[in-house]
């Protein structure tokens, strides 16, 4: 087959993608492939969720689910111990011949890692009404205006002196009632 190593998108039952990268390492020390199987990359973000009180967690979110890439040299060998890995379906690709991922769609598939990295999850939209926890205006009641989930921000219109004011606030900031 090839010679030169190569990224190939490797297909996996979802949510196995971690425990399907641990067994192609462990393989590939049992069957002495490490000049053939290089790496394996699991595409994923972190993601921050506010939850209720503000109190905010940090997970890994992936990016593919039920995709995972494996840096290779094909040969029967190689193609065989990753194909027959516990979870995995089978390669991307025509049939039996796997498919290399281009270097630009690799490139690609980085700047869209590196874009949505430290992205937020809020568990309220615009419209909700919102109830201030922290800073100058706490306990101040006001009805979310804009939810910007890159920067983990709400924008929170409350009534200050009579007058419709914009507040921006973290999430972690507000406490929302449905």
């Amino acid at each position: 087959m090839m010679n030169n190593p190569e990224w190939y998108v490797i297909q996996v039952v979802s949510g196995t993608e971690e425990n399907v990268k641990s067994s192609l390492f462990q393989r590939r020390e049992s069957f002495a492939m490490e000049d053939y199987l290089l790496d394996v990359f699991v595409p994923t973000h972190d993601v921050v969720s506010v939850r209720a009180g503000g109190a905010k967690v940090k997970k890994q979110k992936n990016l593919l689910p039920g995709y995972i890439l494996v840096q290779m040299i094909v040969t029967n060998e190689s193609w065989y111990i990753v194909r027959n890995t516990p979870n995995v379906t089978g390669f991307l690709g025509a049939g039996n011949i796997p498919v290399p991922v281009s270097g630009e769609e690799l490139e690609k598939l980085k700047g869209k890692l590196e874009e949505s990295a430290n992205t937020y999850e809020a568990n309220f939209e615009v419209g909700d009404t919102a109830l201030i926890t922290t800073g100058a205006f706490e306990w101040n009641e006001g009805i979310i205006t804009e939810v910007n989930d890159k920067k983990g921000m709400v924008k929170v219109s409350i009534n200050l002196l009579g007058r419709e004011t914009p507040v921006e606030l973290e999430f972690a900031g507000i406490k929302v009632s449905k």
